[in-house]
């Protein structure tokens, strides 16, 4: 399966996100996205040293700057 094809298959469900440059780490409902993997994520908190350390709300990552992403569950 392509990557594009199982990030859409977690639209609707938490996700992490762990970004190029970041030592922390962001988590959130993926809203949707793109074919790039551009993502579009709400109800987002930062994750500092495991502990969340603040609420960023809805926010749009950009495709080419994230390293892993991982499913959440709810």
């Amino acid at each position: 399966m392509f990557p594009n094809k199982k990030v859409q298959a977690l639209v609707g469900s938490r996700v992490q996100v762990e970004m190029k440059g970041d030592k922390n780490t962001l988590e959130g409902k993926l809203e949707s996205a793109d074919d790039n993997l551009n993502l579009h994520l709400i109800d987002t908190f930062e994750i500092a040293n495991g502990v969340k350390s603040r609420s960023l709300g809805s926010v749009v990552l950009r495709g080419n700057n994230i390293i892993l992403l991982i499913p959440k569950g709810e």
